[in-house]
């Protein structure tokens, strides 16, 4: 073998960089040409009103049901101007999972702080006067704890799982929605969560009251529009207003507590009604109450007047 001379050898490691440098001016060149992916179409919030109640499906499943501006907006939408005749909202979701939280490919087309662990996501839902049902199952994680979390009466399956991968994610998470998580889950768990992305099962969140009800993934939706439904049967004053106390309690809102338990009380109201009929129940019962007068006779020549 004829032995490389330092000059064979020089020209060799020139033709090896121009040779590199093109190969990554043509990796550049198509990484330019190619087309970005369309951005997927946003989580649909599918809208329907019976019996007093209005239901919102986030009707994504197969992408998690990830929430976006539009979807978020759309939701607050309805909560904020619910149809006529509406006493209760039902949230439910698509399966297999209830959210995966923000749409992070949105995000990466927009600024991502005007949509991820935003102060004003779900405003209208801490403000609302109706009470809220939630149906969860599979994932609940970030956002879509936020969501949840708004809600009065969580109902799951044996399956869901709560999470919010802040640290992970390289996020500082709203005051806002930390404050939900504290007061759902307690400020140990809370902390375990933000800081060492703790998943939650469902049987600890049952344990700690962040659901109230487990019941089979067939069953849920049924359930959650069952609950939604007895509340909305109920007088609006009342479910209204101890909503909003509760809220004050929780120190989400500031109002007026007393004029809303005084409200209650209105002369010929829902509670006034309640009592009248449960004194004559028991009048009944005692056999004290008189029979009811009968009507005049035109014969007896008994007069109405």
């Amino acid at each position: 073998m004829t032995p490389t001379t330092r000059l064979g050898r020089s020209w060799g490691r020139v033709v090896a960089r121009v040779g590199d440098a093109s190969r990554r001016g043509a990796r550049r060149w198509r990484y330019r040409r190619r087309p970005r992916p369309a951005a997927p179409p946003p989580t649909p919030v599918e809208v329907t009103v019976a019996d007093g109640v209005v239901e919102l499906r986030l009707a994504a499943g197969d992408r998690r049901n990830v929430l976006g501006r539009e979807t978020i907006d759309r939701i607050e939408e309805v909560v904020a101007n619910p149809p006529a005749g509406v006493r209760a909202i039902a949230i439910t979701a698509e399966p297999p999972d209830f959210s995966a939280g923000y749409d992070l490919l949105e995000a990466s087309r927009t600024d991502p702080s005007s949509l991820i662990a935003h102060e004003g996501n779900f405003a209208a839902l801490r403000s609302s006067r109706l009470p809220i049902v939630v149906a969860l199952s599979g994932n609940v994680i970030g956002g879509g704890l936020e969501l949840a979390l708004l809600a009065d009466v969580r109902i799951a399956t044996p399956d869901t799982r709560f999470s919010i991968p802040a640290s992970r994610m390289g996020l500082v998470y709203s005051e806002a929605g930390t404050r939900l998580v504290v007061e759902g889950f307690g400020a140990s768990v809370a902390r375990s969560m933000f800081l060492a992305a703790t998943t939650v099962s469902c049987e600890r969140a049952l344990a700690l009251g962040v659901v109230s009800l487990v019941v089979g993934r067939e069953q849920l939706r049924a359930e959650a529009l069952a609950t939604a439904r007895e509340i909305a049967s109920w007088p609006e004053v009342a479910t209204s207003g101890n909503r909003r106390v509760l809220d004050v309690v929780a120190g989400r809102t500031s109002d007026d507590a007393a004029g809303l338990r005084q409200a209650s009380f209105a002369p010929r109201g829902p509670l006034a009604t309640t009592i009248e009929r449960f004194v004559e129940r028991r009048a009944r019962r005692a056999g004290t109450v008189p029979p009811a007068p009968a009507e005049p006779s035109v014969a007896s020549g008994v007069r109405g007047d």
